[in-house]
């Protein structure tokens, strides 16, 4: 089997950390937005403002770009078996889509699985073609979007009512469960799952312009094998990462309530995410042997189990049938909650790798993958 890339695998597990931040608001609040927040203190207000400039919406794309450069990377490991592509494609479509809806359904609405699943969908129809028309489309892609930030620039919420945050406060497991798949008294089980049924291709179709830019990316470097010599690309990399203030600068114009600012807030998103890719290399090829670089690269390799457990933990930290301590703690020490769970994380993955090379989630889609031969 050949070796993985192992920068990609800690690139990976710096995403997570990003993505553990920026769920943290909605595991204690429910919602992302300053009003329903209300950040009172300095250091909550400190935190919040450092969540939406420093984080938010620069990690999802992170993700997605190792996620396409994984496809194409799969495709590979598939030819290289003499298998065919397009039924363990589908399957590991189907297979995200089915732990996202179990993700969704028993732990947490704020699911990215389902999205991917669903998208991939219509990544597929990609994979062959040139390096120049994945980069075409990932640009087009990218413009379309442009225009949400000019509706809202706090987009990607999940905006739940006020009921349904009384329910996350205190209700019990069932009754959170009902809410967040939009089963009640008045809105029975099937025809709850009908809906969901139909929606899946209106999602598929809107997974692809949320992800689809930088999955692209990331397929179009997998196919010119972009990490495969990455310490000789230290010069490139120096100059994306100088995105990095660039994106930041232009991230802070968050609460500019002017179509200018709103659209530099969109396109600093994705130039934070490009330079932080490119930062966070940099730093891994000079410190690759380090401890702290095989951590990250540990809990890249345990993405689908590392992802899904903050989840579990942080639901049952902050929700009504667990400890109860919705919109208690305040933004920093959430921060601070998310940074000591990461932490264990870094450990306890690198315990895990030395004795196995898959985590249990990751196991579970393979074998759908391979049909249980994998």
């Amino acid at each position: 089997m050949k070796k993985r890339i192992e920068a990609i695998d800690a690139l990976r597990g710096f995403s997570l950390l990003g993505i553990l931040i920026a769920n943290m608001l909605y595991f204690q609040y429910g919602d992302i937005t300053q009003n329903t927040i209300d950040p009172i203190t300095w250091w909550d207000k400190g935190a919040f403002y450092f969540t939406k400039i420093f984080v938010e919406a620069s990690f999802y794309p992170i993700f997605g770009f190792l996620f396409g450069y994984g496809i194409i990377l799969f495709i590979r490991a598939l030819a290289n078996r003499d298998l065919k592509t397009r039924g363990p494609l589908w399957r590991r479509a189907i297979g995200l889509m089915i732990l996202g809806v179990l993700h969704i359904s028993l732990i947490w609405d704020g699911d990215i699985l389902f999205t991917y699943g669903a998208g991939l969908g219509i990544i597929m129809l990609f994979i062959k073609r040139k390096v120049k028309t994945m980069l075409i489309w990932a640009t087009i892609l990218a413009l379309l979007m442009m225009p949400l930030f000019l509706v809202k620039t706090d987009f990607l919420t999940l905006a739940e009512s006020e009921k349904t945050i009384a329910v996350l406060a205190s209700g019990t497991y069932w009754e959170v469960v009902q809410q967040r798949i939009g089963i009640t008294e008045d809105i029975p089980a099937v025809f709850g799952l009908l809906v969901l049924t139909i929606a899946v291709g209106f999602i598929a179709l809107i997974s692809f312009f949320v992800i689809g830019p930088f999955v692209l990316l990331g397929m179009a470097a997998a196919k010119t094998d972009f990490f495969a010599n990455i310490s000789g690309k230290t010069s490139l990399l120096k100059r994306l990462a100088l995105l990095v203030p660039i994106g930041l600068a232009c991230k802070a114009l968050l609460y500019w309530d002017h179509f200018a600012g709103k659209l530099l807030y969109g396109a600093g998103t994705y130039m934070l995410a490009i330079g932080y890719m490119a930062l966070f290399t940099l730093l891994y090829l000079a410190n690759h042997e380090s401890k702290l670089s095989k951590a990250f690269a540990s809990v890249g390799r345990l993405s689908l189990t590392n992802y899904l457990s903050q989840s579990l933990i942080f639901t049952t930290v902050f929700y009504g049938y667990g400890l109860g301590f919705f919109g208690e703690l305040g933004v920093a020490i959430g921060l601070v909650l998310a940074f000591a769970f990461y932490a264990i994380q870094l450990f306890a993955s690198t315990l895990y790798a030395k004795r196995f090379s898959i985590g249990p989630v990751e196991w579970l889609l393979r074998k759908f993958i391979y049909l249980g031969k994998g």
